[in-house]
């Protein structure tokens, strides 16, 4: 009998440590349960806070009251916006598409001037590869042949190569692209943040009422060397804080003859056209980032108190570029 009741305790014990363990497998996967349901339900409030952001962002460019505003302006030069919400924030930056090089310029017909602006700009920047073949390298990735260019590579040229691929031979659909570039190299678009892809193939501008101060290289690279620094450090100084109105104004301003201008100045802009909108959004603990490229259409490069006649979304992303910070 003794031994009954000793065989029976040890099975109520077991039971009891079964028990014990499955409750808890079940408390962990109802922990874990709770915090996909609140993860999810953050990312919905994210994506409708983004949507927000974004239809924000389109008041802006298409209202022409807003333009003389300076807080317009250095919101278009990239200054963040705060916004608080219930449970957290949102955080909007615009950055304007005219203060890179756009290396889809590349993809003209007549690529020889923008071949030569960015072999300037590179070595202006001095990353460390060959300017010429960098720039050979760049130029057959976009353009539609299958013809290397002296000391390049195009097309199956690259199938060859570990990973085996091939050149795009159409316009970069993101910057990252030039990662592929051989020698196959995961930090180059890190190491290049003056270049861009703008769904544009048409010849490269700058804006001269957003370009930061410290993107004056920029400029040179536009001009070619032709203007001097110092004149061009004084053309970003005359800037005023609303952004110049027009040409007679930008003239006036300098106060001094630019006859520069008459020649080149059909490679600068006063209006944005193309802009980055990022956005980041913070609900209770879980933090997330958009991008979204937006294009104001109707506008006038020599009239930037023209508001956009309307704004496109040429880039959400497919779901949209979403990540979230562990905190």
């Amino acid at each position: 009998m003794k031994r009954q009741r000793g065989v029976a305790l040890i099975m109520v014990l077991l039971c009891l440590a079964l028990v014990a363990s499955l409750m808890t497998d079940l408390v962990e996967q109802g922990r874990r349960d709770l915090q996909r349901l609140a993860r999810l339900q953050a990312e919905t409030q994210a994506r409708l806070h983004a949507d927000g952001a974004e239809l924000l962002a389109r008041r802006m460019l298409t209202d022409p009251a807003a333009r003389d505003s300076e807080q317009w302006w250095r919101w278009l030069r990239g200054e963040p916006r705060h916004l608080p919400t219930e449970h957290g924030k949102v955080v909007i930056r615009l950055e304007d598409g005219r203060t890179c090089f756009n290396l889809n310029a590349l993809a003209q017909e007549e690529t020889a001037l923008a071949e030569r602006q960015l072999n300037r700009l590179l070595t202006l920047e001095g990353r460390g590869e060959s300017t010429s073949r960098l720039v050979a390298r760049l130029a057959d990735w976009i353009d539609p042949d299958d013809q290397p260019r002296p000391g390049s590579l195009d097309g199956i040229d690259y199938a060859g190569l570990e990973p085996a691929r091939t050149s795009a031979n159409t316009l970069l659909a993101d910057i990252s692209e030039i990662n592929w570039i051989a020698p196959l190299d995961t930090t180059r678009v890190q190491r290049y943040p003056s270049l861009c892809a703008l769904p544009d193939p048409g010849p490269w501008r700058l804006n001269l009422n957003t370009l930061p101060a410290d993107r004056l290289h920029l400029l040179d690279a536009l001009l070619e060397g032709q203007i001097p620094r110092d004149a061009l450090s004084r053309l970003i100084a005359a800037r005023p804080t609303t952004g110049f109105e027009g040409l007679d104004d930008l003239r006036a301003r300098l106060g001094q003859p630019v006859d520069w201008l008459h020649e080149l100045g059909n490679r600068l802009t006063l209006s944005p056209d193309f802009v980055t909108l990022h956005i980041e959004v913070e609900v209770r603990d879980h933090h997330f980032r958009f991008t979204r490229l937006l294009r104001a259409e109707g506008v006038s490069n020599w009239a930037p108190s023209v508001a956009a006649a309307r704004v496109s979304v040429l880039r959400r992303g497919t779901p949209p570029v979403i990540q979230e910070i562990l905190p």
